[in-house]
């Protein structure tokens, strides 16, 4: 039987991980998640994430030890994903190349795509050819991503964005969900795209877009 752990304990996105796991499958397999921070301080303990047939044990990461894993997930699929991966390294050395990538069945990478580590495509996306994914990107549901786009690492692309070919996506960027990004479009570093928005041209790092056209509303 295959051990897997989930490194942080967001459990809307650990149903969601599981949900692609269970999909992916053909045994039988295990998930220990760790938390990476107390009870406290984590909102999303009341959603449930149980999935039929999947055994799974939640341990503090006071009491976990890093050991005789098959595979690392990283329990979020957000923006927390950097300071988890940043937490487990330095309490536990677990380090970025560790981690496995998580494409649903359901979705379409083309045989040229290119994506790094802890790489996590949920129902339903689709990614053409000759796109390169950086480290920890995430593609949420329904999505689609151009060809000969770029995506650096922790890009993440909410629920039914829409970004066309030859686009440059730089580290960090949020895109809200239902967002569109046109053709040969450039955003810099650390931007965050609000949810619904048209990207018409081309914008700087660390800044908040929105509208139709998208236009800087603040920098960062």
């Amino acid at each position: 039987m295959k051990k897997y752990a989930i490194l942080g304990q967001n459990n809307y996105a650990v149903a969601i991980i599981l949900d692609c796991l269970a999909a992916s499958q053909t045994a039988l397999f295990d998930v220990d998640i760790i938390a990476n921070v107390s009870p406290e301080k984590n909102n999303s303990l009341h959603a449930p994430f149980a999935v039929s047939g999947v055994i799974t044990r939640q341990i503090p990461h006071s009491l976990w030890q890093s050991k005789d894993y098959d595979s690392y997930f990283v329990g979020s699929i957000g923006k927390a994903r950097q300071t988890i991966v940043d937490f487990f390294d330095k309490n536990f050395n677990i380090k970025a190349e560790q981690y496995t990538s998580l494409i649903h069945l359901s979705s379409v990478c083309a045989q040229t795509v290119v994506y790094g580590v802890g790489f996590h495509m949920s129902p339903l996306s689709v990614i053409a050819p000759y796109a390169s994914l950086g480290d920890f990107v995430v593609i949420n549901r329904n999505v689609s991503v151009g060809h000969h786009t770029v995506l650096g690492d922790f890009v993440t692309l909410n629920p039914g964005v829409n970004v066309a070919g030859c686009c440059n996506i730089g580290s960090g960027v949020t895109i809200g969900a239902g967002a569109t990004i046109l053709d040969s479009i450039t955003i810099g570093a650390d931007s965050i795209i609000g949810a619904g928005s048209v990207v018409t041209k081309s914008l700087p790092e660390n800044v908040v877009a929105y509208g139709a056209p998208a236009r800087i509303i603040r920098t960062l």
